[in-house]
């Protein structure tokens, strides 16, 4: 298969979880280091090798695509805008940047999601290249830390015999903040991934049986991988804080030097 050379950024949530500053002002232009979200998910992508950036973008946000653009003019990523007209959920993001991508596997980056240390988005490039599978970032969370990250689903890890780790499967999303589900520590997928174009199909197969309005969400693409073996998971190697809830923010701002540019 071919390697990736784009990068879906999904961006057209309204950031309620970090009200009241983001009902003025877009998540993905909060600050860590004196540098907008946005443009660390930018660098990232840039850094791994990749060409290009779909930025999907809500148009009460256009202030979002002016601040991305002025990235794109002093470096070498191209940025493309695209409009998702209301927040639809993860899987419809991904599903307006497909008639852009010719066919072709992609990486997706989440900019509420900011790493310290090694590239995240090239770990699980890295992975694609190895095993021509789609492949997803793992962090392992402590219970003492569920309460800044998210809540996502819990993930069921097995190691195989051509020695990579593969997802088996995925909960649920809960709601409020990450569970351990009563344990010490638990794995849980985190905003990087690749995929490969097919799962757009599936993504349609998906669509057509939720109800009118319903989110189409990336979960349960997610989990179809999972279950049936095509998911590799891909050990996060960095601090990671999850900047879309305001615990994880405060840790962030916190851990990176105000001087500090990405």
């Amino acid at each position: 298969m071919n390697r990736p050379d784009t990068a879906v950024i999904p961006c057209g949530g309204l950031g309620t979880r970090m009200h009241p500053i983001t009902r003025w002002i877009p998540k993905e232009l909060l600050p860590v280091a004196l540098t907008p979200l946005i443009h660390w998910a930018l660098s990232e992508v840039a850094e791994a090798g990749l060409t290009r950036a779909i930025i999907v973008t809500n148009p009460a946000k256009p202030i979002l695509g002016q601040v991305a653009k002025e990235f794109e003019a002093r470096s070498s990523l191209e940025v493309v805008l695209v409009s998702q007209d209301r927040p639809a959920g993860l899987g419809d993001a991904l599903m307006k940047g497909c008639p852009l991508l010719g066919g072709q596997p992609f990486a997706v980056v989440l900019p509420d999601n900011l790493f310290k240390g090694p590239n995240q988005t090239a770990a699980v490039l890295s992975a694609w290249d190895r095993f021509n599978t789609a492949a997803v970032l793992i962090a392992d969370i402590s219970a003492d830390e569920a309460h800044a990250k998210g809540a996502t689903g819990k993930a069921s890890i097995r190691e195989e015999v051509d020695g990579s780790l593969r997802v088996v499967d995925i909960a649920d999303k809960g709601r409020g903040r990450f569970d351990t589900a009563g344990g010490n520590r638990a794995a849980t997928p985190i905003g990087r991934f690749v995929l490969p174009a097919e799962i757009f199909g599936e993504l349609e197969n998906i669509a057509s049986s939720l109800p009118p309005a319903a989110e189409l969400d990336d979960v349960p693409l997610m989990q179809r991988l999972a279950r049936r073996n095509e998911l590799i998971a891909v050990p996060c190697t960095a601090a990671f804080f999850d900047v879309g809830v305001p615990e994880g923010y405060r840790q962030a701002v916190a851990a990176f030097p105000p001087v500090a540019t990405p």
